[in-house]
């Protein structure tokens, strides 16, 4: 370590992780840049997830284990990796993602040497689970403009897969944030809200390779209503309407965040046409509501 603390802190949040987390922790353990520390959260993993992790922890100082008595969720787990780091910069490793030895070094020089740069991170390649390569396409995002109006539009589009979210973020700024909340698609207000900070830098080189499996939580749960039950077990059994819910939190980074009352104004318009493009999500919030509202009286019927 280069001092009392180090330089970057990444946090690997985890639940039955068995399958390929010992890669992703190798992986980290191989960058090229080495003043980090890893902080994994076992979220109770009924696998074995915990022997892995701590056998790694025995043989690298670096690695800070700990495991949660109860499944705290998705969302709350991936926050407490953020709450517990301690270095200058942090960054989000999933159990089951890859990184190429030299991406934690690249990100690191392009924060040193710009200031102004909220966060950083690579181009994406998405793998199988064997590693093999699959077929992807990026659409281009304005996240480098130095207009934060210009940022956050892009950032609330839904045609990315929100890649910018496992880049090296500036500890100082993260935890200006709300971090991620307890509902499906939160990483993307959580990085609306960093791009009213300050303009993101993406690296022209495949660094990072997120894997594509079965037992992923998009594969696991295709609706935002189940996953947003995944992120928070309290809403089992309750009404959950995610797409309102993604743009009330949108109007409340805006809110919150110190900007000129002009570049607020054209974030607030920016959600306007955000309602007009999803106003189909919008209403399957509704319709699926009144479906689980209707069910058991349609249920009582036929029986």
């Amino acid at each position: 370590m280069g001092g009392q603390f180090p330089r970057v802190s990444i946090g690997m949040p985890v639940y039955n992780g068995e399958r390929y987390i010992e890669q992703a922790i190798e992986s980290i353990l191989a960058q090229t840049f080495s003043d980090f520390e890893l902080i994994i959260s076992d979220n109770a993993s009924t696998d074995r997830t915990a022997d892995i992790c701590r056998i790694h922890a025995v043989r690298d100082r670096r690695i800070r284990y700990s495991r949660n008595e109860t499944n705290i969720g998705y969302g709350r787990n991936q926050n407490l990796v953020a709450e517990l780091s301690s270095g200058e910069y942090f960054m989000w490793a999933h159990h089951d993602d890859v990184r190429d030895p030299q991406c934690l070094e690249r990100c690191v020089e392009i924060l040193q040497k710009n200031p102004s740069i909220v966060l950083c991170y690579t181009y994406t390649r998405d793998i199988d689970e064997t590693g093999q390569l699959l077929p992807r396409v990026d659409p281009p995002l304005n996240l480098h403009s130095v207009r934060a109006r210009d940022r956050f539009r892009d950032i609330i589009r839904m045609d990315h897969i929100c890649e910018p979210d496992f880049g090296l973020i500036r500890t100082s700024i993260l935890k200006k944030t709300g971090l991620h909340g307890h509902y499906a698609d939160s990483d993307r207000v959580f990085l609306a809200e960093l791009t009213l900070y300050g303009p993101f830098h993406r690296i022209p080189e495949y660094l990072f390779f997120r894997r594509a499996h079965a037992l992923q939580s998009t594969a696991q749960h295709s609706d935002r209503q189940g996953r947003t039950r995944w992120f928070d077990p309290t809403k089992l059994g309750k009404l959950v309407f995610p797409h309102f819910r993604q743009f009330r939190e949108y109007l409340c980074v805006i809110g919150r965040v110190p900007l000129p009352w002009n570049e607020k104004v054209d974030c607030y318009a920016s959600m306007m046409k955000w309602v007009h493009t999803n106003h189909r999500r919008l209403s399957a919030d509704l319709t699926v509501a009144t479906k689980d509202v209707l069910r058991p009286f349609v249920k009582a019927l036929v029986n």
